[in-house]
Protein backbone atom coordinates (compact mmCIF):
# COMPACT_ATOMS: atom_id res chain seq x y z
CA UNK A 1 0.00 0.00 0.00
CA UNK A 2 1.63 3.36 -1.28
CA UNK A 3 1.28 6.43 1.07
CA UNK A 4 -1.33 7.93 -1.56
CA UNK A 5 -3.59 4.88 -1.25
CA UNK A 6 -3.23 5.26 2.99
CA UNK A 7 -6.88 5.03 4.37
CA UNK A 8 -8.62 8.44 5.45
CA UNK A 9 -6.47 9.92 2.67
CA UNK A 10 -7.02 10.92 -1.21
CA UNK A 11 -4.40 10.56 -3.83
CA UNK A 12 -3.23 13.87 -5.86
CA UNK A 13 -5.11 12.37 -8.60
CA UNK A 14 -8.40 11.63 -7.05
CA UNK A 15 -8.05 15.48 -5.34
CA UNK A 16 -7.66 16.87 -8.83
CA UNK A 17 -10.18 15.00 -10.47
CA UNK A 18 -12.54 16.82 -7.91
CA UNK A 19 -11.10 20.03 -9.05
CA UNK A 20 -13.68 22.03 -11.34
CA UNK A 21 -14.20 25.55 -12.36
CA UNK A 22 -17.33 27.40 -12.83
CA UNK A 23 -17.99 29.45 -16.43
CA UNK A 24 -18.29 33.18 -14.79
CA UNK A 25 -19.76 34.53 -17.68
CA UNK A 26 -21.36 31.82 -19.77
CA UNK A 27 -25.23 32.28 -21.37
CA UNK A 28 -27.92 30.77 -19.68
CA UNK A 29 -29.15 30.09 -23.34
CA UNK A 30 -26.66 27.84 -24.71
CA UNK A 31 -26.53 25.02 -26.94
CA UNK A 32 -26.41 25.39 -31.11
CA UNK A 33 -30.51 24.59 -31.03
CA UNK A 34 -31.19 27.27 -28.54
CA UNK A 35 -32.70 25.14 -25.51
CA UNK A 36 -31.95 26.58 -22.21
CA UNK A 37 -28.63 24.81 -20.37
CA UNK A 38 -28.09 25.93 -16.89
CA UNK A 39 -24.77 27.11 -15.59
CA UNK A 40 -22.43 24.39 -14.31
CA UNK A 41 -18.83 23.70 -13.58
CA UNK A 42 -16.32 23.21 -16.16
CA UNK A 43 -13.59 20.86 -14.88
CA UNK A 44 -10.04 20.78 -16.15
CA UNK A 45 -9.51 17.15 -15.47
CA UNK A 46 -11.01 14.10 -16.36
CA UNK A 47 -12.62 11.74 -14.01
CA UNK A 48 -9.14 9.24 -13.60
CA UNK A 49 -7.95 12.97 -12.77
CA UNK A 50 -5.56 13.29 -15.99
CA UNK A 51 -5.36 16.94 -17.77
CA UNK A 52 -8.37 18.05 -20.58
CA UNK A 53 -6.96 19.12 -23.88
CA UNK A 54 -7.52 22.48 -23.65
CA UNK A 55 -9.89 22.34 -26.98
CA UNK A 56 -11.82 20.50 -24.74
CA UNK A 57 -12.80 23.07 -22.16
CA UNK A 58 -12.94 26.08 -24.77
CA UNK A 59 -15.44 24.00 -26.11
CA UNK A 60 -17.76 22.91 -23.28
CA UNK A 61 -17.37 26.62 -22.21
CA UNK A 62 -18.03 27.58 -25.79
CA UNK A 63 -21.07 25.58 -25.59
CA UNK A 64 -22.53 26.92 -23.03
CA UNK A 65 -23.38 30.08 -25.54
CA UNK A 66 -26.08 30.71 -27.78
CA UNK A 67 -24.63 29.17 -31.23
CA UNK A 68 -26.82 30.51 -34.20
CA UNK A 69 -26.66 31.14 -38.20
CA UNK A 70 -27.45 34.19 -39.98
CA UNK A 71 -29.48 33.41 -43.34
CA UNK A 72 -26.45 33.59 -45.03
CA UNK A 73 -25.08 30.72 -43.07
CA UNK A 74 -22.55 32.72 -41.10
CA UNK A 75 -21.74 31.40 -37.56
CA UNK A 76 -22.38 33.57 -34.37
CA UNK A 77 -22.54 33.26 -30.72
CA UNK A 78 -24.64 35.08 -27.99
CA UNK A 79 -22.94 35.05 -24.79
CA UNK A 80 -23.59 36.82 -21.26
CA UNK A 81 -20.95 39.27 -20.04
CA UNK A 82 -21.02 41.43 -17.08
CA UNK A 83 -24.74 41.64 -16.71
CA UNK A 84 -25.71 41.84 -20.40
CA UNK A 85 -26.15 39.39 -23.49
CA UNK A 86 -23.71 40.46 -26.69
CA UNK A 87 -23.21 38.75 -30.24
CA UNK A 88 -19.90 38.14 -32.05
CA UNK A 89 -19.22 36.46 -34.98
CA UNK A 90 -17.95 32.89 -33.81
CA UNK A 91 -14.97 33.30 -35.82
CA UNK A 92 -14.56 37.05 -35.22
CA UNK A 93 -11.31 38.58 -32.81
CA UNK A 94 -14.14 39.59 -30.28
CA UNK A 95 -15.67 35.66 -29.42
CA UNK A 96 -12.09 34.59 -29.59
CA UNK A 97 -11.05 36.93 -26.76
CA UNK A 98 -14.43 36.48 -24.86
CA UNK A 99 -13.50 32.61 -25.03
CA UNK A 100 -9.73 33.46 -23.49
CA UNK A 101 -10.98 35.24 -21.00
CA UNK A 102 -13.29 32.66 -19.58
CA UNK A 103 -10.48 30.12 -20.10
CA UNK A 104 -8.18 32.51 -18.26
CA UNK A 105 -10.58 33.07 -15.39
CA UNK A 106 -10.82 29.64 -14.61
CA UNK A 107 -7.50 28.31 -15.38
CA UNK A 108 -5.57 31.29 -14.70
CA UNK A 109 -3.26 30.97 -17.62
CA UNK A 110 -4.00 31.37 -21.84
CA UNK A 111 -4.53 28.88 -23.49
CA UNK A 112 -2.96 27.81 -27.11
CA UNK A 113 -3.30 29.14 -30.62
CA UNK A 114 -3.89 25.88 -31.80
CA UNK A 115 -6.49 24.70 -29.22
CA UNK A 116 -8.45 28.21 -30.05
CA UNK A 117 -8.27 27.39 -33.53
CA UNK A 118 -9.32 23.70 -32.75
CA UNK A 119 -12.21 25.29 -30.48
CA UNK A 120 -13.43 28.12 -33.25
CA UNK A 121 -13.30 25.34 -36.11
CA UNK A 122 -16.14 23.05 -34.46
CA UNK A 123 -18.18 26.21 -32.38
CA UNK A 124 -18.27 27.28 -35.90
CA UNK A 125 -19.95 24.07 -37.89
CA UNK A 126 -22.03 23.42 -34.61
CA UNK A 127 -23.72 26.81 -34.99
CA UNK A 128 -24.08 26.47 -38.90
CA UNK A 129 -25.13 22.79 -38.99
CA UNK A 130 -27.42 22.63 -35.51
CA UNK A 131 -27.90 26.01 -34.54
CA UNK A 132 -31.16 27.83 -35.67
CA UNK A 133 -31.39 30.79 -38.22
CA UNK A 134 -31.54 34.04 -36.48
CA UNK A 135 -31.40 37.59 -38.89
CA UNK A 136 -28.32 39.35 -37.46
CA UNK A 137 -28.83 43.30 -37.53
CA UNK A 138 -26.40 46.12 -37.44
CA UNK A 139 -27.45 49.46 -35.66
CA UNK A 140 -30.46 49.56 -36.68
CA UNK A 141 -33.46 46.52 -36.76
CA UNK A 142 -37.17 45.54 -37.38
CA UNK A 143 -38.29 43.03 -34.81
CA UNK A 144 -42.48 42.08 -34.48
CA UNK A 145 -43.64 45.49 -35.96
CA UNK A 146 -41.27 47.64 -33.98
CA UNK A 147 -38.44 49.93 -34.97
CA UNK A 148 -35.03 48.84 -32.55
CA UNK A 149 -31.84 50.75 -32.82
CA UNK A 150 -28.72 49.57 -31.10
CA UNK A 151 -27.44 52.44 -28.63
CA UNK A 152 -23.79 51.33 -28.87
CA UNK A 153 -23.02 51.65 -25.42
CA UNK A 154 -21.33 49.15 -23.05
CA UNK A 155 -24.42 47.56 -21.54
CA UNK A 156 -25.74 46.83 -24.89
CA UNK A 157 -28.99 48.50 -24.27
CA UNK A 158 -31.77 48.95 -27.17
CA UNK A 159 -34.12 51.76 -28.09
CA UNK A 160 -37.88 50.13 -28.86
CA UNK A 161 -39.92 52.09 -30.91
CA UNK A 162 -43.49 51.40 -31.70
CA UNK A 163 -47.28 53.28 -32.42
CA UNK A 164 -46.81 53.88 -28.74
CA UNK A 165 -43.47 55.66 -28.82
CA UNK A 166 -40.15 54.95 -27.53
CA UNK A 167 -38.18 53.54 -24.87
CA UNK A 168 -34.69 52.76 -23.74
CA UNK A 169 -34.52 49.13 -22.67
CA UNK A 170 -32.38 46.14 -21.66
CA UNK A 171 -30.69 44.60 -24.81
CA UNK A 172 -30.51 40.73 -25.71
CA UNK A 173 -34.02 40.07 -27.97
CA UNK A 174 -32.76 41.59 -30.90
CA UNK A 175 -29.81 39.85 -32.54
CA UNK A 176 -27.32 42.94 -33.48
CA UNK A 177 -23.66 42.81 -34.04
CA UNK A 178 -21.43 45.35 -33.42
CA UNK A 179 -19.14 47.49 -36.13
CA UNK A 180 -15.57 47.60 -34.86
CA UNK A 181 -14.60 51.13 -33.37
CA UNK A 182 -18.64 51.48 -32.66
CA UNK A 183 -19.52 54.56 -30.20
CA UNK A 184 -22.82 54.92 -28.50
CA UNK A 185 -25.91 56.98 -29.81
CA UNK A 186 -26.50 60.10 -27.49
CA UNK A 187 -29.24 59.09 -24.26
CA UNK A 188 -32.22 60.29 -25.72
CA UNK A 189 -34.32 63.15 -23.78
CA UNK A 190 -37.60 64.29 -24.72
CA UNK A 191 -37.67 67.41 -21.98
CA UNK A 192 -39.14 70.10 -24.83
CA UNK A 193 -40.96 69.96 -27.73
CA UNK A 194 -39.47 68.04 -30.57
CA UNK A 195 -39.54 70.58 -33.67
CA UNK A 196 -37.85 73.22 -31.12
CA UNK A 197 -35.41 70.40 -30.02
CA UNK A 198 -34.32 69.50 -33.23
CA UNK A 199 -34.30 72.73 -34.28
CA UNK A 200 -30.94 73.30 -32.31
CA UNK A 201 -29.01 70.95 -35.53
CA UNK A 202 -28.87 74.45 -37.63
CA UNK A 203 -26.55 75.92 -34.89
CA UNK A 204 -23.96 73.48 -35.95
CA UNK A 205 -24.62 72.87 -39.45
CA UNK A 206 -24.70 75.29 -41.81
CA UNK A 207 -27.33 73.88 -44.34
CA UNK A 208 -29.36 76.82 -45.70
CA UNK A 209 -32.86 76.83 -44.66
CA UNK A 210 -34.28 75.44 -47.93
CA UNK A 211 -32.50 72.59 -48.24
CA UNK A 212 -32.85 71.60 -44.13
CA UNK A 213 -36.06 69.74 -44.44
CA UNK A 214 -34.50 67.45 -47.04
CA UNK A 215 -31.39 66.67 -44.23
CA UNK A 216 -34.00 65.86 -42.19
CA UNK A 217 -35.93 63.66 -44.04
CA UNK A 218 -32.02 61.94 -44.73
CA UNK A 219 -31.82 61.37 -41.04
CA UNK A 220 -34.90 59.64 -40.62
CA UNK A 221 -34.40 57.59 -43.26
CA UNK A 222 -30.93 56.58 -42.53
CA UNK A 223 -32.78 54.87 -39.05
CA UNK A 224 -34.99 52.71 -41.40
CA UNK A 225 -33.66 48.86 -41.40
CA UNK A 226 -34.64 48.36 -44.89
CA UNK A 227 -33.65 50.36 -48.01
CA UNK A 228 -33.33 52.03 -50.56
CA UNK A 229 -31.46 54.72 -48.42
CA UNK A 230 -30.64 57.98 -50.67
CA UNK A 231 -27.21 59.12 -51.05
CA UNK A 232 -26.32 62.49 -49.36
CA UNK A 233 -24.42 64.38 -51.29
CA UNK A 234 -22.61 67.73 -49.69
CA UNK A 235 -20.64 70.15 -51.94
CA UNK A 236 -19.57 73.73 -50.87
CA UNK A 237 -16.70 75.91 -51.50
CA UNK A 238 -13.42 75.55 -49.45
CA UNK A 239 -13.95 76.34 -45.48
CA UNK A 240 -17.80 75.68 -45.76
CA UNK A 241 -17.70 72.67 -42.86
CA UNK A 242 -18.20 69.79 -45.06
CA UNK A 243 -16.36 67.59 -42.68
CA UNK A 244 -17.47 69.02 -39.51
CA UNK A 245 -21.17 68.41 -41.04
CA UNK A 246 -20.31 65.03 -42.08
CA UNK A 247 -19.08 64.01 -38.71
CA UNK A 248 -22.35 66.18 -36.61
CA UNK A 249 -24.60 63.39 -38.96
CA UNK A 250 -22.35 60.57 -37.68
CA UNK A 251 -22.61 61.82 -34.25
CA UNK A 252 -26.27 61.53 -34.71
CA UNK A 253 -26.78 58.40 -36.79
CA UNK A 254 -23.92 55.89 -36.23
CA UNK A 255 -21.20 57.40 -33.68
CA UNK A 256 -18.02 55.91 -34.49
CA UNK A 257 -14.17 56.61 -33.46
CA UNK A 258 -13.29 56.38 -37.02
CA UNK A 259 -16.16 58.64 -38.68
CA UNK A 260 -14.85 59.63 -42.01
CA UNK A 261 -13.20 57.37 -44.79
CA UNK A 262 -10.91 58.53 -47.16
CA UNK A 263 -11.61 58.16 -51.05
CA UNK A 264 -11.85 54.46 -51.81
CA UNK A 265 -9.73 53.53 -54.44
CA UNK A 266 -11.57 50.96 -55.59
CA UNK A 267 -15.24 48.94 -55.20
CA UNK A 268 -13.81 46.94 -52.58
CA UNK A 269 -13.01 49.40 -50.29
CA UNK A 270 -16.38 50.39 -50.84
CA UNK A 271 -17.86 47.24 -50.16
CA UNK A 272 -15.74 46.07 -47.20
CA UNK A 273 -16.52 49.32 -45.50
CA UNK A 274 -20.02 49.41 -46.10
CA UNK A 275 -20.16 45.74 -44.32
CA UNK A 276 -18.61 47.42 -41.35
CA UNK A 277 -20.40 50.23 -40.58
CA UNK A 278 -24.11 51.72 -40.73
CA UNK A 279 -23.77 55.14 -42.12
CA UNK A 280 -20.77 55.08 -44.64
CA UNK A 281 -19.03 58.65 -44.57
CA UNK A 282 -17.33 59.24 -47.75
CA UNK A 283 -14.56 62.47 -47.17
CA UNK A 284 -13.39 65.18 -49.55
CA UNK A 285 -14.01 63.17 -52.69
CA UNK A 286 -12.64 65.25 -56.09
CA UNK A 287 -14.50 62.83 -58.55
CA UNK A 288 -16.30 59.16 -58.86
CA UNK A 289 -14.91 57.08 -61.57
CA UNK A 290 -17.93 54.99 -62.99
CA UNK A 291 -17.08 51.99 -61.22
CA UNK A 292 -17.43 53.58 -57.69
CA UNK A 293 -20.58 55.60 -58.86
CA UNK A 294 -22.25 51.77 -59.99
CA UNK A 295 -20.55 50.80 -56.95
CA UNK A 296 -22.76 53.23 -54.76
CA UNK A 297 -26.16 52.94 -56.53
CA UNK A 298 -26.25 49.61 -55.80
CA UNK A 299 -25.24 50.17 -52.15
CA UNK A 300 -28.17 52.63 -52.17
CA UNK A 301 -30.74 50.81 -53.41
CA UNK A 302 -29.58 47.23 -53.30
CA UNK A 303 -28.35 44.48 -55.32
CA UNK A 304 -25.51 41.98 -54.43
CA UNK A 305 -22.17 42.93 -55.39
CA UNK A 306 -19.85 39.62 -56.48
CA UNK A 307 -16.01 39.17 -55.85
CA UNK A 308 -14.05 36.12 -56.36
CA UNK A 309 -13.71 34.07 -53.46
CA UNK A 310 -9.95 34.30 -51.79
CA UNK A 311 -7.69 31.24 -52.82
CA UNK A 312 -10.43 29.97 -55.03
CA UNK A 313 -10.52 29.91 -58.98
CA UNK A 314 -14.44 28.90 -59.22
CA UNK A 315 -15.96 29.86 -55.97
CA UNK A 316 -18.14 33.23 -56.53
CA UNK A 317 -18.79 35.45 -53.24
CA UNK A 318 -21.80 37.57 -53.44
CA UNK A 319 -22.70 40.34 -50.72
CA UNK A 320 -25.99 42.66 -50.90
CA UNK A 321 -25.69 45.37 -48.58
CA UNK A 322 -27.82 48.76 -48.56
CA UNK A 323 -26.33 51.15 -46.38
CA UNK A 324 -27.09 55.30 -46.12
CA UNK A 325 -24.18 57.18 -47.32
CA UNK A 326 -22.65 60.44 -46.56
CA UNK A 327 -19.85 61.88 -49.69
CA UNK A 328 -18.66 65.56 -49.51
CA UNK A 329 -16.62 67.27 -52.11
CA UNK A 330 -15.59 70.70 -53.55
CA UNK A 331 -17.16 70.02 -56.49
CA UNK A 332 -20.60 68.10 -57.48
CA UNK A 333 -20.44 64.55 -57.06
CA UNK A 334 -22.79 63.01 -59.41
CA UNK A 335 -21.88 62.93 -63.00
CA UNK A 336 -24.09 60.10 -63.65
CA UNK A 337 -27.57 60.86 -64.04
CA UNK A 338 -28.33 57.06 -62.50
CA UNK A 339 -26.43 58.03 -59.14
CA UNK A 340 -27.85 62.00 -59.46
CA UNK A 341 -31.31 60.60 -58.66
CA UNK A 342 -30.61 58.22 -56.02
CA UNK A 343 -28.81 62.06 -54.27
CA UNK A 344 -29.74 64.67 -52.37
CA UNK A 345 -27.55 67.66 -53.34
CA UNK A 346 -26.65 69.62 -50.29
CA UNK A 347 -24.52 72.98 -51.12
CA UNK A 348 -23.25 74.15 -47.67
CA UNK A 349 -23.49 77.72 -47.25
CA UNK A 350 -20.06 79.71 -45.55
CA UNK A 351 -19.56 79.41 -42.15
CA UNK A 352 -20.51 82.32 -40.44
CA UNK A 353 -19.41 81.62 -36.82
CA UNK A 354 -16.06 80.26 -36.63
CA UNK A 355 -14.73 78.35 -33.30
CA UNK A 356 -12.67 75.51 -32.58
CA UNK A 357 -13.98 72.26 -33.45
CA UNK A 358 -13.54 70.44 -30.05
CA UNK A 359 -15.50 73.90 -28.46
CA UNK A 360 -18.33 72.75 -31.41
CA UNK A 361 -18.23 69.19 -30.87
CA UNK A 362 -18.74 70.08 -26.39
CA UNK A 363 -21.48 72.38 -27.39
CA UNK A 364 -23.46 69.77 -29.70
CA UNK A 365 -22.93 66.84 -27.43
CA UNK A 366 -24.86 69.06 -25.17
CA UNK A 367 -27.76 69.51 -27.12
CA UNK A 368 -27.70 66.31 -29.09
CA UNK A 369 -29.99 64.23 -26.08
CA UNK A 370 -32.38 67.06 -27.25
CA UNK A 371 -32.33 66.71 -31.16
CA UNK A 372 -31.78 62.68 -30.73
CA UNK A 373 -35.01 62.72 -28.54
CA UNK A 374 -36.91 64.54 -31.22
CA UNK A 375 -35.49 62.62 -34.27
CA UNK A 376 -36.89 59.22 -32.01
CA UNK A 377 -40.14 60.79 -31.64
CA UNK A 378 -40.47 61.82 -35.66
CA UNK A 379 -39.27 57.54 -36.17
CA UNK A 380 -42.46 56.44 -33.77
CA UNK A 381 -44.70 58.89 -36.03
CA UNK A 382 -42.81 57.51 -39.23
CA UNK A 383 -43.24 53.89 -37.90
CA UNK A 384 -46.95 54.05 -37.49
CA UNK A 385 -48.04 56.38 -40.09
CA UNK A 386 -45.96 56.02 -43.34
CA UNK A 387 -47.66 53.43 -45.09
CA UNK A 388 -50.85 55.78 -45.03
CA UNK A 389 -48.61 57.94 -47.19
CA UNK A 390 -50.00 58.56 -50.83
CA UNK A 391 -47.68 60.00 -52.88
CA UNK A 392 -48.62 61.47 -56.53
CA UNK A 393 -46.52 61.49 -58.78
CA UNK A 394 -44.19 58.91 -57.21
CA UNK A 395 -41.04 59.89 -56.59
CA UNK A 396 -37.53 57.99 -56.93
CA UNK A 397 -37.14 55.66 -54.13
CA UNK A 398 -40.87 55.88 -53.14
CA UNK A 399 -40.26 53.88 -50.09
CA UNK A 400 -37.61 56.19 -48.42
CA UNK A 401 -39.94 59.61 -49.40
CA UNK A 402 -42.98 57.72 -47.44
CA UNK A 403 -40.52 57.12 -44.58
CA UNK A 404 -39.62 60.65 -44.26
CA UNK A 405 -42.83 62.47 -45.31
CA UNK A 406 -44.56 60.27 -42.47
CA UNK A 407 -42.23 61.77 -40.23
CA UNK A 408 -42.08 65.31 -40.59
CA UNK A 409 -43.98 67.25 -38.60
CA UNK A 410 -43.12 66.02 -35.61
CA UNK A 411 -39.15 67.92 -36.40
CA UNK A 412 -41.44 70.72 -37.63
CA UNK A 413 -42.01 70.87 -41.54
CA UNK A 414 -44.90 69.73 -43.72
CA UNK A 415 -45.19 66.80 -45.57
CA UNK A 416 -45.84 68.81 -48.84
CA UNK A 417 -42.68 70.77 -48.11
CA UNK A 418 -40.83 68.03 -47.99
CA UNK A 419 -41.76 66.46 -51.17
CA UNK A 420 -41.91 69.74 -53.07
CA UNK A 421 -38.48 69.94 -51.91
CA UNK A 422 -37.61 66.67 -52.53
CA UNK A 423 -38.91 66.50 -56.17
CA UNK A 424 -36.96 70.04 -57.20
CA UNK A 425 -33.79 68.75 -55.60
CA UNK A 426 -33.73 65.09 -58.00
CA UNK A 427 -34.61 67.58 -60.88
CA UNK A 428 -31.95 69.73 -59.89
CA UNK A 429 -29.41 66.67 -59.46
CA UNK A 430 -30.38 65.48 -62.68
CA UNK A 431 -29.47 68.64 -64.31
CA UNK A 432 -26.35 68.62 -62.70
CA UNK A 433 -25.25 65.59 -63.92
CA UNK A 434 -26.33 66.63 -66.97
CA UNK A 435 -23.97 69.34 -67.17
CA UNK A 436 -21.37 66.92 -65.93
CA UNK A 437 -21.31 64.72 -68.69
CA UNK A 438 -19.63 65.31 -72.05
CA UNK A 439 -22.29 63.68 -73.88
CA UNK A 440 -24.96 65.44 -72.21
CA UNK A 441 -23.50 68.79 -72.57
CA UNK A 442 -22.97 68.14 -76.42
CA UNK A 443 -26.28 67.27 -76.64
CA UNK A 444 -27.77 70.17 -75.20
CA UNK A 445 -25.45 72.18 -77.65
CA UNK A 446 -26.89 69.85 -80.26
CA UNK A 447 -30.34 70.34 -79.81
CA UNK A 448 -30.17 74.30 -79.56
CA UNK A 449 -32.11 75.08 -82.81
CA UNK A 450 -33.61 72.08 -84.06
CA UNK A 451 -37.40 70.72 -83.30
CA UNK A 452 -36.23 67.25 -83.99
CA UNK A 453 -33.14 65.28 -85.38
CA UNK A 454 -33.41 61.37 -87.03
CA UNK A 455 -30.46 59.10 -87.58
CA UNK A 456 -28.25 56.22 -86.06
CA UNK A 457 -26.09 56.18 -83.72
CA UNK A 458 -23.21 56.40 -85.88
CA UNK A 459 -24.56 59.36 -87.41
CA UNK A 460 -24.75 61.33 -84.24
CA UNK A 461 -21.93 60.38 -82.47
CA UNK A 462 -20.19 62.03 -85.43
CA UNK A 463 -21.91 64.91 -85.36
CA UNK A 464 -21.58 66.00 -82.09
CA UNK A 465 -18.43 65.12 -81.99
CA UNK A 466 -17.71 67.74 -84.57
CA UNK A 467 -19.29 70.36 -82.29
CA UNK A 468 -16.69 73.61 -80.68
CA UNK A 469 -15.62 73.00 -77.69
CA UNK A 470 -16.10 68.94 -77.56
CA UNK A 471 -13.48 67.05 -76.11
CA UNK A 472 -13.56 63.76 -77.41
CA UNK A 473 -10.77 62.80 -75.45
CA UNK A 474 -11.90 62.85 -72.57
CA UNK A 475 -12.27 59.03 -70.44
CA UNK A 476 -16.10 60.21 -70.35
CA UNK A 477 -16.43 60.53 -74.08
CA UNK A 478 -17.87 57.34 -75.72
CA UNK A 479 -15.61 55.94 -78.71
CA UNK A 480 -18.40 54.01 -80.48
CA UNK A 481 -21.79 54.04 -81.42
CA UNK A 482 -22.83 51.25 -79.13
CA UNK A 483 -20.97 53.48 -76.58
CA UNK A 484 -22.99 56.29 -77.34
CA UNK A 485 -26.82 54.26 -77.38
CA UNK A 486 -25.32 53.14 -73.97
CA UNK A 487 -24.72 57.24 -72.66
CA UNK A 488 -28.06 58.40 -73.93
CA UNK A 489 -30.14 55.27 -72.08
CA UNK A 490 -28.71 56.48 -68.62
CA UNK A 491 -28.96 60.38 -69.61
CA UNK A 492 -32.26 59.61 -70.79
CA UNK A 493 -34.14 61.11 -67.10
CA UNK A 494 -31.69 63.87 -67.46
CA UNK A 495 -32.46 64.89 -70.84
CA UNK A 496 -36.09 64.85 -70.12
CA UNK A 497 -35.76 67.46 -67.20
CA UNK A 498 -34.32 69.42 -69.89
CA UNK A 499 -37.29 69.13 -72.01
CA UNK A 500 -35.23 66.40 -74.53
CA UNK A 501 -37.03 63.35 -75.03
CA UNK A 502 -35.53 59.91 -77.32
CA UNK A 503 -36.56 57.45 -79.16
CA UNK A 504 -35.63 54.36 -81.09
CA UNK A 505 -37.39 53.78 -84.73
CA UNK A 506 -36.36 50.24 -86.39
CA UNK A 507 -36.87 49.22 -89.70
CA UNK A 508 -35.63 46.13 -91.81
CA UNK A 509 -32.69 48.31 -92.57
CA UNK A 510 -31.40 49.92 -89.78
CA UNK A 511 -32.19 51.23 -85.69
CA UNK A 512 -32.19 54.93 -85.86
CA UNK A 513 -32.31 57.61 -83.02
CA UNK A 514 -35.31 60.45 -83.15
CA UNK A 515 -34.43 63.33 -80.63
CA UNK A 516 -37.00 66.32 -79.81
CA UNK A 517 -38.05 68.68 -78.04
CA UNK A 518 -41.10 67.61 -75.05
Amino acid sequence: MTPADTPGKESARKRAAKRSITVIHGSPRASGRGEDRAPGSVSLYDADGRKRPQADVLLEIGRRHRLFRDPGGDAYAQVLRDGHLEVHAVESKGYREHLAAEYYAAANKGCSRSAMTDAIDTLAAQARFAGDARTVWLRTAREDGALVIDRGDPGWSEIHLDFAGWEVTTGGGVMFRRAHRMLPLPLPDEAEHSATAFARLWKYANVAPADRVLVAAFILGAFKPEGPYPLLMVSGEQGTGKSTFSRLLKRLIDPSAAPLRQPPKEPRDVLVAAINTWLLCLDNLSWLPPELSDTLCRISTGGAISERTLFSNLDETLVEVQRPVVMNGIEELATRPDLAQRGIHIELEPVKRVMPEAQLFREFDTDAPGIFGAILNALALSLSTHERVALDPMPRMADFARWAAAGMDALGYSTGEFLDAYQANQNAGLRLGLDSSPVGRALLQFMQGRNEWRGTATDLLHEIGALPGVDQRSKQWPRTARALSAALTRLGPAMRTAGIEREHERSSAERTIHLFHL
